[in-house]
């Protein structure tokens, strides 16, 4: 059985996308929006997640440097990888949300509009 590594993102972008690498890898951060009711309370509860997407594909990176522009609504899948690196003689663990579909939406097709 094949297994499966998806991560959906729709959201508004907090910033334009930067390059690195010599534009080979392009990142970028996405507000995401969430609800809920609290149960002692029963109050309405909201918070913002911010995800920082990365992408490695030379063209969609290309492409996302062009076209992605702060607060635009996205769509982005991507997967999640961990890696880790040496710093200060310490190991140091990161979580990468790498993005290899990127589409700005139409402003009809924002996040939390249904």
């Amino acid at each position: 059985m094949r297994s499966t590594n998806l991560f959906i993102v729709r959201g508004h972008v907090g910033a334009d996308a930067k390059s690195f690498d010599g534009g080979k890898v392009t990142k970028f951060s996405v507000a995401t929006n969430r609800a809920w009711n609290d149960r002692q309370t029963g109050e309405k509860k909201e918070a913002t997640d911010w995800v920082t997407l990365t992408v490695l594909n030379d063209k969609v990176a290309k492409w996302a440097l062009e076209n992605i522009r702060k607060g635009d609504p996205i769509y982005a899948e991507c997967r999640v990888a961990d890696r880790s690196y040496q710093k200060d003689g310490q190991t140091v663990y990161v979580t990468d949300v790498i993005a290899n579909v990127v589409d700005r939406l139409a402003p009809s097709q924002q996040a939390g509009d249904h």
